[in-house]
């Protein structure tokens, strides 16, 4: 089933958002963003009203991107690809919920 949510301010300007898809108990979260300027804000706790309804997440990043926004939030890496570049990755991270 897909999942969505959408951040705004009180203008209705958005801030950020999420999407993703459950199945059978496991979330995939397949794009989280907060804008730079409003990080660090607690927006991250979009992702918890997310995780309420599995019992186990599963997300991928870049290593250049968020993985440890999601290892502050309880995600463990499992996996890693990396990319052409010299110090990049793939990463796969996954939390039991």
């Amino acid at each position: 089933m897909p999942i969505g949510a959408i951040v705004r301010d009180a203008s209705g300007k958005v801030l950020g958002g999420l999407w993703g898809r459950t199945e059978l108990g496991l979330l995939f979260l397949d794009m989280f963003f907060v804008a730079e300027d409003v990080r660090g804000k607690s927006y991250g706790r979009l992702l918890s009203a997310v995780e309420t309804s599995c019992a186990r997440a599963v997300v991928e990043t870049s290593s250049f991107q968020a993985p440890g926004f999601y290892v502050r939030h309880g995600y463990e890496e499992f996996g890693r690809v990396e990319f052409g570049i010299p110090g990049a990755a793939r990463i796969f991270l996954r939390k039991e919920l």
